[in-house]
Formats: C-alpha cells, structure tokens, sequence
C-alpha cells in the first residue's frame, strides 16, 4: 500500500490502479450488486465521435503480457544496443518490452515502454529485468509478477531481494545467451 486515505466529506471516492492488487479468486468476493436508476436517457449525454484511428500496432500490449523483459539505466555503454537485445529476447519469448523510468528519462526508450508507480503497472507470468537496479518505483509497478528474473554487474543492486532468480553479470553478454538458449528450446 502507498498511501492511507482519510476522508473529510459523505462524498467518497477512491480508485486503484489497473492491476495493482490480484484478482479474487471467482466467487470470494462479498457483497451485493444492485441496479441503480438514474433518471437520465441516452439523449440527456451529448456526444460528438469526430475521429477514431486504430492504435494496433502488431506489439505485444505491456499490461495484457504474460512476459516481460525490461531494460533499465544498465544500458548506457550502447543504449540502442541494449535495447536491440532486450528486443531480440522478448520476440523469441512473445514478450512485451518493457524499461525502467531511467532508461525512459534517459531517451532510450519510449515513455509507452515504462513500467512502475510513474508508468504502467503490470503482473506478467514471468518479468525479466536486464540492468535495473530496482528502484523502489519501479517494483512498485512489477513486484506482483509471478516470477522475476534479474540480470545486474552490481551483486548488490536491490532488485536481487525482489528477484526469483538472480544473474550477476552484464546484460550485453547475458541476453544474447539467454536468446539462443531459448531458441534452441523453443525451436
């Protein structure tokens, strides 16, 4: 939980953030749902549709993805690069790409791309992190994934304590054998 919400006023509202807590199990949730009239027609609601475009872009969406591999600040030697082999491993996977707050304010990547409490929140299968730190930001928006997998040069970078497994080298010589692996694996 970030924050304690205390109300001054009978008007309450709060919301959450898309995928911010698991879903309930079918079923266990209490209480009851009843219709509420509201006293106003489809013509009380005025509507104008001036443009509508298509936003399919052939991406794997980053909130509906069952993987997800990141980059993060850990791709500065060669941005494009590192980027290019977090790319790689993420088609070879049907992942998302996904990148930290520093990768994005550092122009590697597209700010669509960020994942944590300034960006989106995801809860994939499987989240690989290649050159995170793990800003407490950043898991802030991935922690609730199923498994995550780490790949830092830096032993102590805090994303290790979050991680199901944790790989202690550099991302350039990391990912590319982790795409191979796969390739060979998956056919």
């Amino acid at each position: 939980m970030l924050t304690d919400i205390t109300f001054a006023s009978d008007v309450q509202v709060a919301s959450v953030r898309p995928r911010s807590f698991p879903l309930p199990e079918a079923g266990a949730a209490g209480g009851a749902v009843s219709a509420l009239e509201l006293g106003i027609g489809a013509g009380d609601v005025a509507e104008t549709i001036v443009d509508a475009k298509s936003t399919d872009t052939g991406e794997v969406s980053l909130t509906d993805a069952g993987i997800i591999v990141s980059g993060g600040r850990g791709v500065a030697a060669d941005p494009e690069k590192g980027f290019q082999l977090v790319g790689e491993l993420a088609s070879v996977l049907g992942a998302a790409v996904g990148a930290s707050r520093a990768a994005v304010d550092a122009g590697y990547i597209p700010y669509k791309n960020q994942v944590g409490q300034t960006g989106k929140t995801v809860r994939p299968d499987l989240y690989i992190a290649a050159g995170i730190s793990g800003a407490i930001q950043h898991l802030a928006g991935m922690g609730g994934s199923k498994v995550i997998v780490a790949i830092n040069k830096d032993a102590e970078a805090p994303i290790f304590e979050k991680a199901n497994y944790g790989i202690v080298g550099d991302l350039y010589d990391m990912l590319p054998a982790l795409t191979d692996e796969f390739k060979k694996r998956l056919g």
